[in-house]
């Protein structure tokens, strides 16, 4: 019979977990679960609150280690699933952030924050249209996510498609008029199509946001 495990204790281990050298993470989880014969509900919880302790930290291998080990428990865990992509993603592992964040969302379709990630670490494996697909769903479901068009925009940039990318960064300064950057990406693109009084207002828009203190 599985023994249950009580806040304290599951808290008490985490911070066991903590103080202890990185090298005896698996050790230590294995001879956790023998000795306590945790059933699925309890090791959950366990693993859950170790990667979001060492997400706390900064220390972003412990996180990884712990949340695939809820995966591997549970293979359908959303929680799990978009804090592992953002810890690779933050990692810079696009590959395996994208493989995990793809499986999110076809599991949720309504998170508009995944499908931003899925669409940078997309775009920062050079796989753009899906980068673009991710972008739209992302804004299809919030209409007034400025930095999914401004990320939007900087995909038409790299592909030389500056009207797009105009009308991307258009949309992200419609919702955050402060977005100082995406002011200074509008007069870049319109450099890129030799429109040089175009491209020197947004420079001007942008250096006056900037100098205000409002960069976004």
């Amino acid at each position: 019979m599985a023994i249950t495990i009580d806040t304290s204790e599951i808290k008490f281990f985490i911070k066991a977990m903590t103080l202890n050298s990185k090298k005896l993470f698996n050790s230590m989880i294995d001879y956790y679960n023998q000795l306590l014969r945790l059933n699925p509900d309890d090791a959950t919880k366990i693993y859950m609150g170790i990667g979001e302790e060492y997400l706390s930290k900064g220390d972003y291998d412990g996180a990884i280690k712990a949340f695939n080990k809820v995966l591997q428990k549970e293979s359908d865990n959303t929680a799990a699933l978009m804090k592992l992509g953002k810890a690779y993603l933050d990692t810079g592992l696009n590959a395996q952030a994208v493989e995990v964040l793809r499986k999110f969302t076809v599991l949720d379709t309504t998170n508009s924050v995944a499908y931003y990630m899925l669409g940078d670490a997309s775009f920062k494996i050079e796989e753009n249209n899906e980068a673009l697909s991710a972008l739209q769903s992302a804004v299809s479901l919030n209409p007034g996510y400025a930095e999914a068009y401004f990320k939007m925009g900087i995909i038409y940039d790299h592909r030389s498609e500056y009207d797009n990318a105009i009308d991307a960064y258009k949309k992200a300064v419609s919702v955050n008029p402060n977005f100082a950057k995406a002011y200074q990406s509008i007069g870049l693109a319109y450099e890129g199509k030799g429109l040089r009084d175009e491209a020197v207002k947004y420079f001007k828009k942008s250096i006056e946001i900037e100098e205000k203190g409002k960069v976004s």
